[in-house]
């Protein structure tokens, strides 16, 4: 999977993290995550679940606060993982 299958996916899982989008809101992908109440626990269980949906692995260098900020520099991140697995 990848490109705008692998976002559309992410997207799908990501908002089960996010409790401020359980009415159904669409998520904006400039928003902080933790201000759409993403926390380090939430976080992750959001790892794991991108893995194991998507198939890819996320290195540890990528594990920073930048990569996790926004629904945008996540989706960035996990598109560029999935477009290289396919490699």
């Amino acid at each position: 999977m990848h490109g705008n299958g692998a976002r559309e996916a992410s997207l799908a899982i990501l908002r089960q993290y996010l409790p401020a989008l359980s009415d159904g809101r669409e998520l904006p992908l400039s928003t902080s995550l933790r201000s759409l109440g993403l926390n380090s626990m939430r976080a992750v269980d959001l790892l794991l679940d991108l893995e194991d949906q998507l198939g890819i692995t996320v290195p540890d260098s990528a594990l920073t606060d930048e990569n996790f900020e926004t629904a945008g520099t996540l989706l960035a991140l996990v598109v560029s993982l999935t477009d290289a697995s396919d490699v």
